[in-house]
């Protein structure tokens, strides 16, 4: 079973690398190749549940592949190489781009928040943004936030509301850090790939495209 399984891979990994879009080919398939790379270690009984040590940086590009590529079945294109500087971020953050509108997009990053319910725990974040939207986006997808809650499994958080009065208004998966210490590179991509799917089927019936 396992060696059909990385049989499968090897040939997924080569047609998903020819239809690859993305400026950064090389890195994508480095990802890919460690990935294969575990797959073959688990045919000699090395390779468990989880991924090896990663840096935060490997991790996040992981999860950034796996969601690309389970969002393309969806017929959703994804387009994160779009630099975090540009909009004022931290580079620890990176930019998903869902929609032609430049101002409303997905974000995954890592923080560690001084006040809320998670102050002083470095935590693991999906954020969408749509600051500046309140009335024509924000307002009107938190009518459907208990649906959406309830289609994820998972509590989506807001800002704090000092954070809205300036006009910052996001919905955010929060996922403890413990994640990427353990390399749940599957599971943090799954949650991710779920929030943007759910999230972007309501926007687009907002007119966000």
């Amino acid at each position: 079973m396992q060696k059909e399984l990385l049989e499968m891979f090897a040939k997924q990994k080569k047609v998903f690398l020819r239809q690859q879009k993305s400026d950064l080919p090389g890195e994508t398939k480095k990802i890919l190749d460690r990935f294969e790379e575990w797959l073959r270690g688990g045919m000699d009984g090395e390779a468990g549940q989880e991924w090896p040590q990663l840096a935060y940086g490997d991790f996040v590009n992981m999860v950034l592949a796996m969601v690309k590529e389970k969002l393309a079945r969806q017929s959703i294109s994804i387009n994160y190489e779009l630099p975090g500087q540009s909009l004022g971020i931290s580079e620890s953050w990176k930019c998903i781009k869902v929609f032609g509108n430049k101002d409303i997009y997905y974000r995954i990053g890592r923080t560690r928040p001084r006040k809320g319910p998670h102050a002083g725990k470095e935590i693991l974040v999906f954020d969408l943004v749509m600051d500046g939207y309140k009335k024509q986006v924000f307002l009107p997808l938190l009518e459907s936030k208990a649906e959406m809650e309830k289609m994820l499994g998972q509590e989506l958080e807001r800002e704090l509301p000092k954070v809205e009065s300036t006009g910052k208004y996001r919905l955010k998966v929060v996922l403890p850090f413990s994640m990427v210490h353990k390399g749940e590179v599957e599971a943090a991509a799954a949650r991710l790939a779920d929030f943007i799917a759910v999230t972007y089927q309501k926007l687009s019936q907002l007119g966000v495209n």
